[in-house]
């Protein structure tokens, strides 16, 4: 009997979650090619900021460039994502590297099965290897600092209705007893416009972990284009911070040129 009943909630859930993915509709017009989105990582207090920029160079394929300063040390991470479950399918971390060359060492990808994300991570000296079990079809890596989702919120159906997903993180800390880790889900209730976009409350099991310091926070959506122009959370995404804040500072649709021209600019004048 507690077989059963454990089935049919774990089925429920699912089924449930399985919701979140009917909320985005793909359309070919948003899929915004070429187009880069400058962001600003912080707490919410303003501190740690570190540059986030995110250039969608395919319908499924993304670049995010971190950083914070030029000439020092950067991050190049790219996701392909699954238009049906408005997710990313495979991740891959790397460092950049003068010419915008990368040395890519993390490496995420979601099984034939789609219900988990096996991670390798291979340094130097040792290889690490995990996993966590994909709870919700329509997920999010928190610590890729929102990029997916901002590359799919141009597809919700309905924008100024509540819409959800779940997410995971990876935590980087060597002190971490499971860095890679299912955080719970999310729920984006419509709170009316502001100044342009819509607006939303954020609540749900992600946000209320043992690193929080509340349980609620808010996004907004560009009403015209339908990406993301802020998100608080809190809930940090990357050890030495507090909690998350993320806010929109230009879009341009400059494309490869310019995204090379980025890249390349970061060790550019940094001499020997």
């Amino acid at each position: 009997m507690t077989k059963t009943l454990t089935l049919a909630t774990t089925a429920l859930a699912l089924l449930t979650s399985a919701c979140h993915a009917d909320e985005f509709v793909h359309a070919a017009e948003n899929d915004h090619v070429g187009r880069i989105l400058y962001y600003e990582r912080t707490n919410q207090d303003g501190s740690l900021d570190e540059r986030i920029t995110v250039y969608r160079a395919s319908p499924t394929s993304l670049e995010v460039y971190k950083e914070n300063g030029l000439c020092g040390n950067a991050a190049l991470v790219t996701a392909e994502l699954d238009l049906t479950t408005f997710s990313a399918r495979e991740l891959v971390g790397g460092r950049l590297l003068p010419e915008a060359e990368v040395m890519q060492f993390a490496f995420l990808e979601q099984n034939e099965a789609g219900d988990r994300m096996d991670m390798v991570v291979r340094l130097p000296d040792m290889e690490i290897r995990n996993e966590f079990e994909i709870a919700s079809p329509h997920w999010h890596l928190f610590d890729f600092d929102l990029a997916s989702l901002t590359a799919v919120t141009p597809y919700l159906a309905t924008p100024d209705a509540a819409f959800g997903f779940g997410m995971a993180l990876l935590w980087a800390d060597p002190s971490a007893g499971d860095p890679l880790v299912w955080m719970g889900d999310v729920t984006a209730s419509p709170t009316g416009m502001d100044n342009g976009a819509y607006s939303y409350a954020l609540s749900g099991s992600a946000l209320t972990g043992d690193r929080s310091t509340g349980s609620a926070g808010t996004l907004r959506i560009d009403a015209a284009e339908g990406y993301i122009t802020h998100a608080a959370f809190p809930v940090p995404n990357h050890p030495g911070y507090t909690d998350f804040e993320l806010n929109l500072l230009r879009v341009s649709d400059g494309g490869a040129e310019e995204w090379d021209a980025l890249l390349r600019a970061h060790w550019a004048d940094c001499g020997d």
